[in-house]
């Protein structure tokens, strides 16, 4: 994957309204790319093994929502969202950059 590619799809996800941060995890689970050092996508793995066959989770936290979209490659982008935020716009934003991405992995 080009790095530029990777690094300008996971950061344009972020707009400070719906999405707060985003990554890019490997099939192995390792981060490829982050938009925050505070957002920690690697442990979520554990959560994320539970449920193999689903291409979209959602996770409703305390303090932020996450949703994750797995791709065919096996990788996943990874977001946060703060509470009350539009989730469906999220949802639309992780679903284009899951199609955008896909061709440079």
């Amino acid at each position: 994957m080009s790095p530029n590619v990777g690094i300008k799809i996971i950061s344009e996800l972020v707009d400070d309204e719906c999405i707060i941060a985003a990554a890019l995890i490997d099939p192995e689970g390792f981060t490829i790319e982050r938009t925050s050092t505070d957002f920690k996508p690697a442990s979520l793995n554990e959560i994320l093994d539970l449920h193999p066959e689903d291409n979209l989770l959602t996770i409703v936290g305390e303090n932020s929502t996450v949703i994750s979209s797995r791709i065919d490659s096996g990788h996943c982008i990874i977001i946060q969202c703060p509470n009350g935020s539009n989730l469906g716009k999220a949802r639309r934003k992780l679903a284009k950059a899951s199609v955008a991405i896909l061709p440079f992995l």
